[in-house]
């Protein structure tokens, strides 16, 4: 989360020689934006990409404990990432599972739009 930095501007920070090339000019223009992410792909909080810095710097990790609960919580974002995107490439296919896939199953093979409910 770093968008509680203010927007630098690069004219005032960067200097430009004057034997500087247009490529040189190029890339002193260009904004830049440091992402930082984990072994599983994920962006980092600004907490969590100095911790992990912190680790690499000191030479060891997080308590078994910590580490278990992080990889837990990976696990059931990453659960709940596949099972969104089931759920919506079944609905967008029709061939869902629950009542919208069989609402949507039955207007298929009825060729109507609605559907009449007897109780």
């Amino acid at each position: 989360n770093y968008d509680n930095y203010k927007p630098l501007d690069l004219n005032k920070v960067v200097k430009i020689g004057a034997n500087a090339t247009e490529k040189d000019r190029e890339f002193a223009n260009r904004e830049i934006k440091l992402e930082y992410r984990d072994k599983h792909g994920r962006l980092l909080t600004q907490k969590e990409s100095y911790r992990e810095l912190c680790y690499q710097f000191h030479g060891h990790g997080a308590s078994k404990k910590n580490e278990d609960k992080r990889l837990r919580r990976i696990a059931m974002e990453q659960s709940e990432a596949r099972v969104a995107s089931r759920s919506m490439s079944a609905a967008r296919d029709g061939n869902g599972v629950g009542t919208l896939g069989a609402l949507k199953a039955t207007q298929k093979a009825t060729g109507k739009a609605f559907l009449v409910h007897k109780t």
